[in-house]
């Protein structure tokens, strides 16, 4: 008899909740503001290119002026680069500058490349090297021999408008950088 009597209780105080008019909202409370209109972030992950691909991917890639790095997990001076070229990818890319970071790791460890990519907050799309090797590096970069890393500077029409065969840092792009953003699109 006093579960039932409980029952009736935990009923009635529901029902007399239910039957309680909803407080009024203000205008400002339920308005609903649009967000700015921006293209969606790119999907964190790598795409491969090959040779075929690559001259599509450098064209559509964000970035009137594009900086792109060849790099690998493996790769020590590779690794040690990374955070300044993801800053100065930041830092210039209001002004037109794209980073395409292009891993050339082995297929196999793709995991590796996206979590080392995701961990120095590198921009996406970002790329991993498939096909022939050598048929790749000269599609790029004719005078590259495949030694990493390896940096290019291309302008608006994606000429290669710098090469560096080696490690890079700030003081080394700048310049080329400036002078890229300054030539205006051609």
């Amino acid at each position: 008899m006093l579960g039932t009597c409980l029952l009736v209780c935990v009923l009635a105080a529901c029902e007399s909740t239910d039957s309680e008019p909803e407080p009024e909202t203000t205008a400002a409370a339920t308005e609903v503001t649009e967000p700015l209109e921006e293209a969606p972030p790119a999907p964190e992950e790598v795409t491969d290119v090959d040779a075929d691909s690559l001259p599509r991917a450098l064209r559509e890639h964000p970035g009137r002026v594009l900086l792109v790095n060849v790099w690998a997990t493996y790769c020590a001076p590779c690794v040690e680069e990374m955070p300044e070229l993801v800053s100065v990818g930041r830092r210039y890319r209001q002004r037109g500058l794209g980073l395409m970071l292009i891993s050339a790791d082995q297929p196999a460890r793709r995991g590796a490349a996206l979590v080392f990519l995701r961990g120095q907050g590198a921009p996406f799309p970002s790329y991993i090297r498939s096909g022939p090797e050598e048929r790749f590096n000269r599609t790029l970069e004719p005078r590259w021999s495949g030694e990493l890393p390896a940096t290019l500077l291309l302008d608006a029409d994606r000429r290669v408008v710098h090469f560096w065969e080696r490690p890079v840092d700030v003081e080394m792009l700048r310049p080329a950088i400036e002078n890229a953003l300054a030539a205006g699109p051609t």
